[in-house]
This record gives C-alpha cells, sequence and structure tokens, in this order.
C-alpha cells in the first residue's frame, strides 16, 4: 500500500483544526449566525467591540449588559472570556469565547475609577481613543498629533493594574508611541496595517511597529479595504493584504503579528455610511484618497468579507511559504501570549 503527500489545502485544513485561532477585532452583531459564522472559520476567541464608539458610561454600561445577556442565550456556542483559560476552554468545548472591548476609551470619561468597574463588568480590552481626541490623547485624525495626556497615563497604569489589554489601533502617532512607553505590559494595535505600504492615517508607521516590537506587543492584520491598498483606484486583493502581513513580520518579527480582521458583519448601512461614506462622512481622511470602486458592498478586501474565510488565512500563509509554527503565532498564538500575560496578572491582582 501506498500513500501520498498531501495536498497544500489538506496540510491547512489539518493545522487550522489544530490551533488556536484568535480574531483580535470584530464588530459584527454578535448574533447566533454570526456565531455560526465564527465556528465554521474555527475561531476560538474574538475581541469584540461590545459599544459604540460615542458611547459615555452609562450608555457603554448598558451595551455591556446586553452582550452577558447574548452569551446566556446562546451558551451552547459562547462564553464570555475573563481570563486566557477562557479562551483555552472555549477551544475545548467547541465553543467561541467572546472578549468584551471598547473601541474608544469615552465611557472613561475623566473618571479614572471606572477602569475597575469595568473590569468587573467584564471588558478586558480598550482602545485609548477612536480617531478624534478625547481626554486621554489623539486618534489619528487629529492634526496636532498631541501626545498621551496626565490623565490617560493614570488610565493606562490602571489598566496594567487591573488586567485590561492596552490598545492603540485608532491612535495618532505620538499618543500611540507615549502609551507604548507608558505601559508597563505589552500593548496591541488590534486591527490596523503597515503605513508603509498603504498611507491611510489608521495605519503604523515603522516606528511604532519597532517600539510595539521591542517591548513584546502584537499588531493584529486587518481586511478593512482602506487600510490594505496599493493603489487608491483599486480594491485591494488578497495578495496585497498578505503583502501587509509579509511586511509587518519583516518590520516587526514573527512574534509580534496577528488577524485582527475589523470585520462588521451585518452592521448596519445607514450607520457604516455615516461614518466611512466614499470621501465623507464623519471621516473623510479615511476614505478621501479611494477611487469609484469603494463603498459599503466592497469595504473589505476582496475575498476576505465573512469570518468563514479564516482557513484560507492558513492555507495562503503556507503557501507564501510560513513555517506551521509561524502560522500557529501568527492565527492567534502571539495574540494568546498577550493576553494571557495582561488578562491573567488582572485576576491575581484582584484576587
Amino acid at each position: 500500500m501506498t500513500t501520498t503527500d498531501p495536498t497544500l489545502a489538506e496540510r491547512a485544513q489539518a493545522l487550522h483544526a489544530d490551533m488556536l485561532v484568535i480574531d483580535a477585532l470584530q464588530a459584527a452583531p454578535m448574533t447566533p449566525a454570526h456565531f455560526d459564522r465564527l465556528q465554521r472559520g474555527g475561531i476560538h476567541a474574538v475581541n469584540y467591540t461590545t459599544a459604540n464608539i460615542t458611547s459615555d458610561f452609562a450608555a457603554a454600561a448598558l451595551d455591556l449588559a446586553k452582550l452577558h445577556k447574548t452569551i446566556e442565550a446562546n451558551s451552547d456556542q459562547v462564553l464570555l472570556v475573563r481570563t486566557s483559560q477562557d479562551i483555552l476552554r472555549a477551544r475545548e468545548e467547541g465553543k467561541t469565547g467572546l472578549i468584551m472591548g471598547l473601541q474608544n476609551a469615552k465611557p472613561l470619561m475623566d473618571n479614572v475609577d471606572y477602569v475597575r468597574i469595568l473590569h468587573l463588568i467584564g471588558v478586558r480590552v480598550i482602545q485609548l481613543t477612536y480617531n478624534e481626541r478625547n481626554f486621554i490623547g489623539d486618534g489619528c485624525v487629529e492634526q496636532t498629533n498631541g501626545g498621551l495626556s496626565r490623565y490617560g497615563r493614570r488610565v493606562v497604569a490602571d489598566m496594567n493594574r487591573f488586567g485590561m489589554l492596552v490598545d492603540l489601533s485608532h491612535c495618532g502617532e505620538r499618543t500611540t508611541l507615549d502609551a507604548i512607553e507608558a505601559s508597563a505590559a505589552p500593548v496591541v494595535a488590534s486591527h490596523a496595517n503597515a503605513k508603509s505600504l498603504c498611507p491611510s492615517p489608521r495605519n503604523k508607521s515603522d516606528q511604532v511597529l519597532k517600539a510595539l516590537a521591542e517591548r513584546g506587543g502584537v499588531i493584529g492584520a486587518a481586511f478593512w479595504a482602506p487600510m490594505a491598498y496599493s493603489d487608491p483606484n483599486k480594491r485591494p486583493t488578497m495578495d496585497e493584504f498578505f503583502a501587509h502581513i509579509d511586511y509587518l513580520v519583516e518590520r516587526a518579527g514573527i512574534d509580534h503579528v496577528g488577524i485582527g480582521s475589523d470585520l462588521g458583519e451585518g452592521e448596519s448601512r445607514e450607520y457604516y455610511e455615516a461614518m466611512f461614506a466614499h470621501g465623507g462622512g464623519i471621516y473623510p481622511e479615511v476614505t478621501q484618497a479611494l477611487g469609484d470602486w469603494y463603498d459599503f458592498d466592497h469595504r473589505m478586501v476582496e475575498g476576505l468579507e465573512t469570518a468563514v474565510v479564516f482557513p484560507t488565512l492558513t492555507e495562503k500563509l503556507l503557501s507564501r511559504g510560513y513555517t506551521e509554527e509561524d502560522i500557529r503565532k501568527i492565527m492567534g498564538g502571539n495574540f494568546f501570549r498577550v493576553m494571557a500575560e495582561v488578562f491573567d496578572q488582572g485576576a491575581t491582582s484582584t484576587s
């Protein structure tokens, strides 16, 4: 009896089924239909944007309570992540772990004590700013490029203390670099690409990539088309997305790159276009350079429109010559390492 070597697709399928997979950012409404997509994609944990970016503390608390109810009602598919062990448990039980995250620190307002309260509710990731300035620092579209405020340093210190992951994806350059330096724990850019390949204000410079890696952090490569193009007049392809991964690995190192898809399957067209309409919306700086190809239906890299495609990422990485060990790191291992260090420190400090 003779045996044949497995095909690339077969190797990828086996590897994907055997490894831990984490998506460092999704904003898709958490529904049973989406939970099915997450499981079909083999995703064991996802950082979910739980509250609106404009929410104050009271509004965010209601959104967080709503997610608790959703998890309770769908406990056969999902569970809440408070520590790294919950991520491993989700994988063992065939579920997806939901990590409560905020894409703006606005719910903290000007009261650092809200960090403790949000941690108790279950929040484990807070992005310090969205695109604009807040009490903590400057977002990526602010022209002043101000740094981390004194209040922002207190917020970072308390996030370190309670075990909450500092996310810098939408932060401006100076605020990002200041926060990397100020944090006693590794920080992340959960969903961003390389500014050297795509000049979006949402992407990260080589200086940031170097600083992030030196402090043990991770950047998650994102599917969102306005952050992945090489030619603004053409919708980015999957090859262009993987060029970002290659570049991030080259600049930051294999231990500091992951996936943060930024998927928003099922989100409202009206809400999305109010923020990111072609050359308009609230943030024209992010989309005004794009050609006529860009609209709501083409907002993601071609071929990367759904969580179901995550096994394709594994196959593509294999085809580009990445080792199985490297792929395990990119697809979840690197983010798990940082989450374990940060989340579990918080469990110790609050016990």
